[in-house]
């Protein structure tokens, strides 16, 4: 049980791994992550995202944000939608429903390709899942990114 970004996608989407190694330290007892000052590493990893998204593709997206990777995510994305109409970023909560009183709240934002900005992807990472009066309710993000005019 946790939280999980992915991208969801009709097309093929590829999954990425930075170009070379880079430092990554973890320490679970205070909770810090240090990643050696790199602005440009994440990971996206196939993803199954069968019951939270109707998209056949999907990658999850294994990372710690700042404003240099929220560029390059932004590169790939508009880069996919080159050969794709619309590319998702759905922020969840990975569990089954029949724990939940009631299906997650659903949040939905579109913009275009060239209205995407780095603090659209921000705004997506740091979305607070437990945020409603109902704790045992989540709520569950997707931002739709299309490639041509907004709707």
């Amino acid at each position: 049980m946790s939280v999980c970004t992915f991208f969801a996608s009709d097309s093929p989407l590829e999954p990425y791994s930075p170009p070379c190694d880079y430092p990554l330290h973890i320490n679970i007892d205070t909770g810090t992550i240090d990643d050696g000052g790199a602005d440009d590493n994440f990971f996206l990893h196939p993803f199954n995202c069968a019951g939270y998204s109707d998209k056949k593709y999907a990658v999850s997206l294994e990372w710690h944000y700042t404003e240099g990777r929220a560029k390059k995510l932004g590169e790939y994305i508009k880069n996919h939608l080159e050969n794709a109409e619309c590319l998702e970023i759905r922020h969840i909560w990975l569990n089954d429903y029949c724990e939940f009183d009631e299906r997650p709240v659903m949040r939905y934002y579109i913009i275009t390709a060239q209205e995407l900005e780095t603090s659209d992807i921000k705004h997506f990472d740091e979305a607070e899942i437990w945020n409603n009066k109902d704790k045992n309710r989540p709520s569950f993000y997707c931002l739709t990114i299309t490639k041509g005019e907004s709707r």
